[in-house]
């Protein structure tokens, strides 16, 4: 199959994959399991590494394609691990929570780039990029202690003696 319909092919089962976990969550009457075969199949497939050779900037757009999404999955994650965390029985989607560290995710993104981009060509699925995916996936999934460190780094690198030059 040319390497263009594989991604189309690739792009619309992932679609479908993502509209039914839609439903899965959102829905309180469970599916059936043909459609949950059906999911399975299409997330299989879906990300499947294809058997269509990259060469160069491509093989390198793809890797840093899935380092993100690798990332985005991560926060995903975290998200429904506090759920889980906090005692909820039942998955709850709030829309902002949810989407906040996306609206991140270019700032955690930016050292996961430089990574993506020194690792040795070779494919987007050597030995090497799996570890940089890893890293991605965990990068993601501590976002916000990402954030928490950057703010401590500012607190120390303002004076002690500001606060209380206002004060008197």
């Amino acid at each position: 199959m040319p390497a263009d319909l594989d991604l189309i092919v690739k792009l619309s089962l992932a679609a479908v994959a993502a509209e039914l976990l839609y439903r899965l969550v959102t829905r309180s009457a469970p599916l059936p399991r043909r459609a949950l075969a059906l999911g399975a199949g299409a997330c299989l497939y879906a990300f499947a590494p294809a058997v269509v050779q990259t060469k160069d900037g491509l093989d390198e757009a793809v890797a840093i394609v899935i380092c993100y999404l690798s990332m985005v999955l991560g926060m995903a994650a975290q998200y429904a691990y506090d759920q889980a965390e906090r005692g909820h029985e039942r998955f709850e989607l709030n829309w902002m929570t949810f989407l906040m560290p996306i609206f991140a995710s270019p700032i955690v993104f930016i050292p996961l780039l430089t990574l993506t981009s020194e690792v040795a060509m070779g494919g987007a699925f050597t030995r090497a990029k799996l570890m940089v995916y890893l890293v991605a996936f965990q990068n993601g999934f501590f976002w916000k202690s990402f954030f928490e460190q950057r703010k401590e780094a500012v607190r120390r690198d303002v004076p002690a003696a500001l606060p209380n030059a206002a004060g008197g």
